[in-house]
């Protein structure tokens, strides 16, 4: 005679005891369930997010079907997942993701120099915070830990936007890391406001294009700033400008090129422009271009023949020349704003404006509505 077999559960009154529940655990994932009269924890091995969530519930359902048609393994091997020492040998650190994801940011949106810069800083500060620690631990506390670190070595806005970079790369590495603890610590990050930059006076430009024409060291620019100020071009517009760029008769110049820290590349909108001269800026550029001149050559190049590089002007001519005729300091991109704003306030087109210096109508609009030309637009009858 044989002995008794044990009976199985019965399938609909083991499923509404033994209903396996996906639930989060100190933020990682893990199931829970009764089988016969035992409570089980198995942990998923996956922070918690939507889409690991989507793989416990697998893992949940199989659990399920293995119990309704018998094959459940009462020793949960089957259902646990790869030893944590394989996983940890795995776990990715906080600088490791990073790199990723500048590596991948840099393909897809192609970076330039000037973005990353930022990335690179980013990089070395989260090096020195973080060292070797693995990026599915950063938590909250550790995230506020860091931006504190960050405010005290830079001003409030550069470390806002280093954080706005590693949320970035948290949400871009979501599926494998679960919940973002840089949300929040962002939003309480609050750059103080900052004063917009004065144009330079009319009276300022004209002694700045004087104090260039006649200086011995520094006249060599003076061309380059006169188209600045002439058309508001950005300042890598016009170190990429070649003389294949611009009009036979001098009367318009086409922007489509960029240069950065010595990389040309597109502009910063990706969009070409023409631009239209006017007769001084026209008159400059006559008098500037050689007999039989190669189209390809730079218009403004450096004192050595290359391209000019904003490090280098900006600290040994521009600071200079600012410095002695005691004019309050300003970036060299200020004579674009200095462009805009005049123009502006002499009664030209908004519009025009905006496209004639490669600007977004909406910001511009923004930025420079106090100096818009207000007059009446009703007709008196």
């Amino acid at each position: 005679m044989q002995p008794p077999v044990a009976a199985r559960p019965t399938l609909s009154r083991d499923l509404d005891r033994s209903l396996v529940k996906v639930e989060s655990d100190k933020g990682r994932l893990r199931l829970r369930f009764t089988y016969g009269g035992t409570r089980h924890y198995i942990a998923v091995g996956l922070p918690d997010s939507r889409v690991n969530r989507i793989v416990a519930q697998q893992k949940a359902t199989q659990i399920e079907l293995d119990i309704a048609s018998g094959n459940f393994d009462e020793t949960l091997k089957k259902y646990k997942p790869p030893k944590a020492a394989a996983k940890k040998r795995e776990a990715t650190t906080v600088t490791g993701l990073f790199e990723k994801f500048t590596a991948v940011q840099t393909k897809a949106k192609d970076l330039q120099v000037g973005s990353l810069c930022r990335y690179g800083a980013t990089q070395r500060h989260l090096d020195a915070f973080f060292s070797t620690k693995p990026a599915d631990t950063v938590d909250e506390d550790s995230a506020t830990a860091f931006a504190e670190y960050l405010r005290k070595r830079v001003v409030e806005r550069t470390a806002k936007d280093y954080l706005t970079l590693v949320k970035s790369c948290w949400n871009w590495a979501e599926q494998t890391l679960g919940q973002n603890p840089w949300a929040s610590v962002l939003e309480r990050v609050k750059p103080a406001p900052k004063q917009k930059v004065k144009p330079f006076t009319l009276a300022e430009v004209q002694a700045i294009l004087a104090a260039f024409r006649t200086d011995r060291y520094y006249q060599h620019y003076a061309d380059f700033v006169t188209f600045l100020f002439g058309t508001g071009c950005r300042f890598g517009e016009a170190v990429a400008l070649k003389w294949k760029h611009i009009a036979d008769d001098y009367s318009t110049v086409w922007i489509g090129e960029s240069v950065s820290r010595g990389v040309r590349k597109t502009t910063k909108t990706g969009k070409d422009r023409t631009i239209t001269l006017t007769p001084t800026v026209a008159e400059m550029l006559s008098a500037r271009q050689p007999t039989n001149v190669d189209p390809e050559a730079s218009v403004f190049p450096s004192p050595k023949g290359k391209l000019l590089n904003d490090h280098t002007f900006r600290r040994r001519a521009w600071t200079k020349i600012l410095t002695r005729l005691e004019i309050t300091y300003r970036k060299p991109y200020s004579t674009r704003h200095t462009a805009i704003s005049h123009a502006l306030a002499n009664g030209a087109n908004p519009l025009a404006v905006a496209e004639q210096t490669g600007h977004d109508p909406q910001i511009l609009f923004k930025h420079y509505a106090s100096v818009i030309q207000k007059s009446a637009v009703m007709v008196e009858f």
